[in-house]
């Protein structure tokens, strides 16, 4: 997408900032128009711990934008995204080694519900979420339907 005349999104609240995040970039791409590009171009847009987190947020601002009428989500650099970032969540997800078994059990079906709601939080999203898929789309960022295609 162009980013000539592209504005950024206004924070949460009306007149507020601009909210500012580390692994993406929301801005106004024209009038009643998001975009939103997972901005981790280094590493492939691979979804970190923080990129959850900012997903739910961001798309929070989204849900209760009233200028919003739809949505654009691309990714920065040569592919739309590698999935998990495994460097960052792998340690989350295992959890401690000298827990036991219930209680690791216990917190990564917590965790999976976390990562779940930066999902869920698109999906219930009130406004058209678009997905400008270019380049390599793996695991988090694709979902296949009957057709094969991925979204």
């Amino acid at each position: 997408m162009a980013s000539g005349a592209a504005e950024p999104l206004a924070g949460p609240e009306p007149g507020a900032a601009p909210r500012e995040f580390r692994t993406l970039r929301l801005h106004r791409e024209r009038e009643h128009v998001l975009h939103l590009e997972l901005n981790r171009p280094s590493k492939r847009n691979a979804i970190n711990l923080l990129c959850w987190r900012e997903l739910v947020e961001c798309f929070q601002d989204i849900s209760r934008d009233p200028s919003c009428r739809a949505v654009v989500v691309s990714g920065a650099g040569n592919a739309f995204t590698a999935g998990i970032d495994l460097s960052d969540l792998g340690g989350a997800i295992l959890g401690a080694p000298d827990e036991d078994v219930a209680r690791r059990a216990w917190n990564l079906r917590q965790r999976i519900l976390e990562f779940q709601e930066s999902f869920s939080v698109m999906e219930k999203c009130p406004k058209p979420v678009i997905a400008a898929v270019h380049g390599p789309c793996i695991g988090a960022g694709e979902r296949e339907r009957d057709t094969g295609i991925g979204i």
